[in-house]
């Protein structure tokens, strides 16, 4: 005759504890964390006395979801523009007894595809890092409707779905600031209006405001849109302002690795950084500190930013009615060696 298997009753009885507190420990939730390390210890001896095998998969079924947080990225360069965002979601996630699983896609079908998959609404939320026009027509709104906690990691959500994000538009404004205050008044801007229009125009919109309050004329002709998404974007980028004989004595790149590849194309053509012309990124990437001048850049408050997004798709999650909300994230100003007056 087969032995009974123990049940989670044994073990809290072996402990000494009641039932929810066996549950706690052995899930790893949240609820934990209250749960002194003696009580802890006297759960798993009770459970490995007993042969006791916690069934995580029990546990879903009966909530009806899993406690695992799902972390969208659209194409591998925002995978590494977004790493530290991504290692401190994974950080925040374990803190709070749960998971995060991270799928890196190529592009907008892959994307989709992604999202059509059978039992993506059975995990604890859903979080995305997605710029693209081809957002608007996802399935991303249809699973927030359905009851999916869904948060954007990037500005501009609309509807049921949660933006909790860097605070771009402060960014743009307070870099722009700096440099008129250094006396810059002919500031050149390089990103991306096209293809990653919701992050672009948020920081294009604070460097217009920045101007207007100073009440510098703004002129469209010193905004260039590339292509290239880094290094390679702001080497382009920089060579067609030149090419266009455009008097400016400042660039705003939308991250760091634009700002360095324009400040390499300018030292390639024989100007000095800061003394001929300065230079801001976004992203406080390491390889900015360590350049040679170094950038001046505002950071991404990626703690801050995982922080807020764990935290809401826990809420939505345990209360699926709550009203939703669009929360920004202002990022420190860095002031490094690639500013400097206005020649």
């Amino acid at each position: 005759m087969s032995k009974t298997q123990p049940t989670i009753k044994d073990v809290a009885r072996r402990a000494g504890v009641s039932h929810a507190t066996v549950s706690y420990v052995l899930a790893g939730s949240k609820h934990a964390s209250r749960i002194s390390k003696e009580t802890k210890l006297r759960v798993w001896a009770a459970a490995e006395e007993l042969g006791y095998k916690f069934n995580p998969v029990g546990r879903a079924l009966k909530r009806g979801h899993t406690d695992t947080i799902l972390l969208l990225i659209v194409t591998w360069q925002m995978a590494k523009s977004h790493s530290q965002t991504a290692m401190a979601l994974s950080r925040l996630a374990t803190m709070r007894g749960l998971q995060l699983t991270v799928n890196i896609v190529k592009n907008d079908s892959e994307a989709e595809s992604f999202l059509n998959q059978s039992m993506i609404s059975n995990h604890e939320g859903l979080l995305v890092l997605w710029d693209s026009p081809a957002v608007e027509k996802s399935t991303l709104a249809q699973l927030a409707n359905e009851g999916l906690p869904v948060i954007d990691l990037l500005p501009g959500a609309q509807g049921n779905i949660e933006s909790v994000t860097a605070d771009r538009e402060h960014a743009g404004y307070t870099l722009t600031r700096h440099l008129i205050e250094l006396g810059h008044q002919r500031i050149a801007f390089i990103g991306d209006t096209i293809s990653r229009i919701k992050t672009t125009m948020q920081k294009y919109a604070g460097h217009e405001r920045a101007l207007r309050e100073a009440g510098i004329g703004i002129d469209p002709s010193l905004m260039q849109n590339v292509e290239g998404f880094g290094f390679d974007g702001g080497f382009q980028g920089f060579q067609e302002l030149i090419t266009r004989q455009l008097n400016f004595t400042a660039v705003i790149c939308i991250n760091d690795p634009m700002a360095l590849g324009a400040m390499a194309c300018a030292q390639s053509m024989g100007m000095q950084c800061p003394r001929d012309i300065s230079f801001v990124g976004y992203g406080a990437f390491d390889e900015g500190e360590y350049w040679r001048p170094s950038l001046t850049t505002v950071g991404l408050s990626a703690d801050l930013v995982a922080e807020s997004a764990v935290n809401e798709i826990v809420r939505l999650r345990s209360n699926p009615n709550a009203k939703r909300a669009n929360i920004y994230i202002p990022g420190e100003l860095i002031i490094r060696e690639s500013t400097g007056p206005a020649p």
